[in-house]
């Protein structure tokens, strides 16, 4: 990562928090006072009922890791060049995301039934079978199209930015282990860890000291800039709206994690084919 590039995603973060904290929570707070009669979160199906006060700490908590890991960025991309990476290493990354999503249970279920807070009983979930695909598909076609208007070749340009860590190893690696692991992280452990605390927890929350079109377009943009990668920016951005979307619709989470862990799982299948084949993938 460059100079350019690690500045541009540290001010995107900041922007992106302070959008809420510092105007969001304040000017919605004062049209609630003076619209009491509308209620703000009526309009789809994740509820707001459960969600206190107590929880902006949570979400401020949530923030915050992710400054620290930006400000953490150069040490670690330091290390990284004398350090090979590890299948430990690989694997650890994951499990971390794991423990850091189950803050969220831990913080929801006294106050709630988990099940329902979730979603986790669905019932369309038959409708996962053309979902799916047709996520994976349409965000195929728009990284296509991001790349054929020339995004990847400007951000390179001008912030000498790369494709991410991962993504780059994975296209490397000849070690099983290393792959296994990757792929666990990716496939497994980032759909649920990221699906439980973006859409799960930090939509919800903003939805409710918001509405719901801001909460979609922050936690989209939080979820973009989270990954710290310009490359993917677009993308991830678009698809965080549109997994809130599936959210809202549908009120499950299993929907969100399905087709985050297909569209990850598509990229993996994608990339090791292009290996076998010695195909070299767009940027």
């Amino acid at each position: 990562m460059s100079v350019a590039e690690y500045k541009l995603l540290g001010n995107l973060l900041l922007v992106t928090v302070v959008s809420f904290f510092g105007l969001a929570l304040p000017i919605y707070a004062w049209l609630r006072k003076r619209h009491p009669e509308i209620d703000w979160n009526r309009e789809g199906n994740v509820g707001t009922s459960t969600i206190e006060p107590l929880d902006l700490v949570v979400v401020a908590g949530y923030l915050s890791l992710w400054l620290f890991q930006w400000k953490g960025l150069p040490q670690a991309m330091l290390s990284a060049q004398t350090t090979p990476p590890t299948v430990s290493g690989a694997a650890s990354s994951g499990v971390f995301l794991l423990v850091l999503a189950a803050v969220v249970p831990l913080v929801m279920f006294w106050r709630t039934s988990l099940v329902e807070f979730f979603g986790l009983r669905w019932k369309g979930w038959p409708c996962l079978f053309w979902l799916i695909p047709l996520f994976v598909i349409g965000f195929f076609c728009l990284a296509v199209l991001l790349d054929q208007l020339g995004w990847m070749k400007w951000v390179s340009a001008e912030f000498h930015a790369q494709k991410q860590d991962s993504v780059k190893l994975l296209s490397e690696t000849r070690n099983l282990g290393m792959v296994l692991a990757l792929t666990f992280s990716a496939v497994i452990a980032a759909p649920i860890a990221e699906e439980v605390i973006f859409r799960g927890y930090l939509y919800p929350v903003v939805k409710r000291f918001s509405d719901r079109w801001f909460a979609a377009l922050f936690t989209g943009m939080f979820f973009g800039v989270a990954h710290f990668n310009l490359f993917s920016l677009p993308i991830l951005f678009a698809m965080g709206v549109a997994l809130v979307l599936l959210y809202e619709w549908t009120g499950s989470i299993w929907v969100t994690i399905a087709c985050h862990a297909g569209f990850n799982g598509a990229t993996v299948c994608l990339i090791m084919f292009a290996k076998l084949a010695g195909v070299t993938l767009p940027q």
